[in-house]
């Protein structure tokens, strides 16, 4: 392993309006342009951030691979490299492949790939995707391993299956640098497809007892399966100079949510089906006014947002214990957000990235080596 006690640390490429507050009537006023794209991935890589995450739902004003494409080509090679996100029932996999291999070739080891299985059907009809959650993660599962056939074996290469079919595809030159593959989900089906095709396999935040216990079901899939994966936890963010400037921050953050945009954002829980967004929503019932989760983890990111609603929270001391604590339990990816997005990672690499920089050691035993695809 290289350097096997520093975790990578990643940003969020906001490719919807940004602004100060969440769940409001009216648009954020900043436009995700392709300026602001550029400032967010340079603020980003300024801050000790090495990827920014691109999101994929009917949510962003971008299609993010188009835009990700325009920010790798608008950016210096020395910027952070996209983690691009892509639901697999959006495209085929013999012709992603060669999409995603022509952009390592032209931006090398500046592009890694997070398969979104997706949690809601209802958003998924949105884009023509009306499968149910077994034949979701079905499809998943034979999309990832086309894209490790087509990037690693010798061309042409053949597949065939009720789900995809290809003859004597030629994918020339592979990419010049593995991509690493990013993969999340909390249920069974998920699991085990990561264990058996995945690099990273990632967790929204949730209580540390839940996280453990999924830490271990993973470990006990790698058992069975030989491989060695690699954690990573999303969370949002929200650190200030002291823990009391923190939580008027976060209450500020939902201070503006509309009642009518509140409720419509409930009213859409009916239809989510997948089981990490499930256990993001029951988490949040039963909290106390401060909507704390557990120290240092708050839960009104999920007031107004889909996906991972909950943030860390504190002090920058406190902030870096709860990643240190994410590290000794076996965490050594980080994806990280906050709003607006280019000054909270300015801020994050301010008040936070010294203090877990200066903590890393090399005696810490954990899963920590640099992405690197297993095979």
């Amino acid at each position: 392993m290289t350097n096997p006690s520093q975790s990578e640390f990643l940003w969020f490429l906001q490719l919807s309006r940004d602004g100060e507050f969440i769940g409001t009537k009216t648009k954020p006023p900043r436009k995700p342009t392709l300026a602001y794209l550029q400032s967010l991935i340079s603020a980003a890589g300024e801050a000790g951030f090495e990827a920014l995450l691109t999101a994929t739902n009917y949510h962003s004003e971008h299609e993010n691979y188009t835009a990700a494409v325009a920010a790798l080509a608008r950016s210096a090679p020395t910027d952070p490299a996209l983690l691009i996100a892509v639901r697999p029932g959006m495209f085929h996999p013999a012709m992603y492949a060669k999409m995603l291999a022509t952009l390592q070739n032209l931006f090398p080891g500046r592009v890694r790939l997070n398969i979104v299985t997706g949690s809601s059907p209802a958003e998924n009809a949105m884009y023509g995707d009306n499968e149910d959650h077994g034949k979701r993660y079905e499809r998943t599962r034979e999309f990832m391993q086309i894209l490790r056939q087509l990037w690693t074996a010798p061309p042409p290469q053949s597949f065939r299956s009720d789900l995809y079919a290809f003859e004597n595809a030629v994918l020339d030159p592979a990419p010049v640098q593995p991509i690493p593959l990013y993969f999340g989900g909390a249920s069974p089906v998920a699991q085990e497809i990561a264990a058996d095709l995945a690099d990273v396999y990632l967790m929204w935040g949730e209580r540390e007892d839940m996280l453990a216990e999924r830490l271990n079901q993973m470990r006990a899939l790698e058992a069975k399966t030989g491989r060695r994966l690699r954690y990573g936890l999303r969370t949002h963010v929200i650190v200030r100079e002291t823990e009391a400037e923190a939580r008027a921050a976060a209450e500020r953050l939902i201070s503006r949510v509309d009642p009518e945009v509140r409720a419509a954002f409930v009213a859409s829980h009916a239809h989510v089906d997948g089981v990490g967004q499930k256990r993001q929503i029951d988490m949040m019932k039963g909290l106390d006014a401060d909507l704390m989760v557990e120290p240092g983890l708050w839960a009104g990111v999920g007031m107004a947002r889909s996906g991972v609603g909950v943030a860390l929270i504190g002090s920058p001391e406190q902030v870096a214990a709860k990643i240190r604590r994410y590290e000794d339990m076996g965490f050594s990816s980080f994806i990280f957000s906050g709003y607006p997005h280019e000054e909270e990672a300015r801020r994050f690499g301010e008040l936070v990235m010294p203090l877990l920089k200066g903590a890393q050691s090399e005696e810490r035993a954990i899963h920590t080596d640099r992405v690197a695809p297993v095979a």
